[in-house]
């Protein structure tokens, strides 16, 4: 599965992809940033930090100040993921598009998420 059209700055606050297979996935900035795959956002630290109620990630820093959270930019990582530069300084996360895929948040994918567990 591979992006056909990647729309960084979509409609509401969100990063639009449009699948090879004619699929569109819409995804809220919150939504992508709080599943961020990198090594600080999903290692112990970060479940930890998710057990305690704390936000997962690194927190906003304060030179940005109270912007809303969004892409800065993203890049293109080979022909197989997405690294997003976000407003509050964090860009170690590499998007496979495959995982991006797997979080599409529409009604479709989530009930065939949801059937499958």
């Amino acid at each position: 599965m591979s992006p056909q059209r990647i729309q960084l700055h979509g409609p509401e606050g969100t990063l639009v992809i449009e699948w090879s297979d004619g699929h569109r996935s819409t995804y809220p900035y919150r939504y992508l940033r709080d599943r961020c795959p990198c090594a600080t956002c999903t290692g112990p630290d970060a479940a930890q930090a998710e057990k305690h109620g704390e936000p997962l990630g690194a927190p906003a820093l304060p030179i940005f100040g109270t912007e809303a959270l969004k892409p800065r930019r993203a890049e293109l990582v080979g022909r197989y993921a997405l690294q997003i530069f976000w407003s509050d300084g964090h860009s170690s996360g590499i998007y496979t598009f495959d995982y991006l895929r797997s979080l599409c948040p529409c009604e479709r994918c989530t009930a065939g998420r949801n059937a499958a567990e």
